[in-house]
């Protein structure tokens, strides 16, 4: 499992042939992909007209080549129009749970949803998204192996309410399911 961070919400998660897109932010990373995930609809970036990956951008259970996805409304998007939804993806042995555009406090519904995940990707604590403190405590009740923080050009305040200050920065994230420790909630900041 390789894990790339380019910025925003936009993640690469690859797995041998198989190639996962969360929120891409332009089509040209489209080529190769076998699936594309957007948490806010309607999507920054429309679906691509010749060839494209799955594309999922709303709630429901779906499967493409092993890749099993589930996504629930997030509640309270604050007034916005957009609708944001949470993914929990089963990849090549190991859960994810992605939080894209959270901003705020999670209902224990979703808490449920996410409960096993062994990785988190979940906003850094910086505006408009969820504060670092509320994202911490959603962190510790969910006890991920691995929390990946999005949405963060700053991530040490985020890193502090975890009490991991000394988290150095990755260029990349590689590791396979025998690599996790459950619920050791090692944070892991992607450089982009």
């Amino acid at each position: 499992m390789i894990i790339n961070h380019y910025g925003g919400d936009y993640f690469k998660i690859q797995a041998g042939d198989l190639t996962v897109l969360i929120d891409p932010e332009n089509q040209r990373s489209y080529k190769g992909a076998t699936l594309v995930l957007n948490t806010v609809r309607p999507a920054l970036t429309e679906a691509p007209v010749e060839t494209p990956p799955f594309w999922i951008d709303h709630q429901g259970e779906y499967e493409v080549r092993g890749i099993r996805v589930e996504g629930e409304k997030l509640d309270g998007s604050g007034g916005e129009e957009k609708e944001k939804t949470a993914y929990r993806m089963d990849f090549d042995e190991i859960r994810f749970g992605i939080l894209g555009h959270l901003t705020q406090d999670t209902d224990p519904k979703i808490q449920e949803f996410l409960k096993d995940c062994d990785v988190l990707i979940i906003p850094g604590g910086e505006k408009p998204f969820i504060g670092a403190a509320a994202a911490a405590k959603l962190i510790r009740q969910l006890e991920p192996s691995i929390i990946i923080p999005s949405f963060s050009k700053n991530p040490k305040p985020f890193l502090k309410e975890m009490g991991q200050e000394k988290a150095a920065p990755e260029e990349k994230l590689v590791f396979k399911k025998k690599d996790l420790t459950p619920k050791t909630m090692a944070v892991k900041c992607l450089t982009f």
